[in-house]
């Protein structure tokens, strides 16, 4: 059985380290690392009869040995210089709670694209099934590390990707199998009866009468004219007093969609600004939300506790402050 060494880690004296020193300015240094910490590593034989009895796995080593190509230090403070210098580029990249110590590993095609979702709250609220969200919202951004494990050709991400999670086993990842987002991800009945609801009776993909095509500005104004004006059935007429019931009655009970109910609330609500204690500088913002129940769900308190503190001006759990936003 041939043995063929695989460059699994980038074993350089040095990795590069990026601190914040400041809101608006930044600095790097090398830290320099021991030779001994690089592994001498043996995998993936060129046949697929039996594994060498001997030979020994090199799985779940301490991540302290682990030399990324670059690490960014706190993810809060450093979101413009991390989107800057990852725009357009492919790698394995993984968040690092500096508080726990657990990690989550990923893989992205652009891993600018892929941090700008991260550092979406509107994004990773809606996505509060991963685990990895859910530490987001719960320990604070700048509670996390970023790191570039490596930057490799698209080609090459699932098996890299899939390299670092059999060797890191990462706590923050629920299914182990790289390129499916999906695998191991468990849903709740709710969610499924949702999905099901919606995609009863409709065509998706390629199914779709319009899937690849669009509609031009001239036939969506052909469509609206038809139905302006004289054209539109209800035009010069009223519903009658017994329509109107009907109609009412057929309301009630009517359960609206969070989409209608967002829209309703982004109309009738009174905005509100949530910004986080990140440093002895101040306060960051961190999310504006479309009422003050919906930035009370996302902190998982009370609408009433949101305009309390927002009206005294007094910090919330001495890491957050509330303002009405314009």
């Amino acid at each position: 059985t041939e043995t063929i060494s695989v460059p699994a880690l980038k074993c350089s004296n040095q990795v590069m380290y990026i601190y914040p020193k400041s809101r608006f300015s930044f600095y790097s240094y090398k830290l320099s690392l021991a030779n001994s910490y690089c592994l001498n590593l043996r995998a993936y034989s060129t046949d697929s009869g039996p594994k060498d009895s001997n030979s020994k796995s090199n799985s779940h080593f301490n991540k302290d040995q682990l030399i990324p190509a670059v690490v960014y230090e706190d993810a809060f403070a450093m979101q413009k210089v991390i989107l800057k210098d990852n725009k357009g580029r492919t790698g394995i990249y993984m968040l690092t709670n500096k508080l726990t110590g657990n990690i989550y590993v990923g893989q992205s095609a652009d891993l600018r694209k892929r941090f700008l979702n991260y550092f979406n709250l509107s994004y990773i609220t809606r996505r509060n099934e991963l685990i990895i969200s859910r530490a987001l919202i719960k320990y604070g951004y700048s509670n996390f590390s970023i790191s570039i494990l490596e930057y490799c050709e698209k080609s090459e991400l699932d098996t890299r990707e899939q390299y670092y999670l059999d060797t890191l086993n990462p706590e923050y990842n629920v299914q182990k199998v790289a390129g499916d987002s999906s695998l191991g991800l468990i849903r709740s009945q709710e969610t499924k009866d949702k999905i099901s609801k919606a995609l009863k009776g409709v065509y998706t993909g390629s199914k779709a009468y319009w899937f690849g095509r669009t509609m031009s500005e001239e036939t969506k104004k052909l469509m609206s004219s038809k139905r302006s004006g004289e054209l539109n059935p209800l035009f010069g007429k009223s519903h009658s007093e017994e329509t109107k019931e009907l109609i009412r009655q057929k309301s009630l009970g009517r359960k609206f969609s969070d989409e209608s109910k967002l829209l309703k609330s982004t109309k009738l609500g009174n905005p509100v600004n949530i910004y986080e204690k990140c440093s002895s500088e101040g306060f960051e913002l961190i999310g504006s939300f479309v009422s003050a129940r919906r930035a009370g769900l996302f902190l998982g308190i009370s609408k009433s506790t949101v305009i309390r503190y927002m009206n005294s001006g007094a910090v919330f759990k001495d890491r957050y402050k509330f303002s009405a936003a314009s």
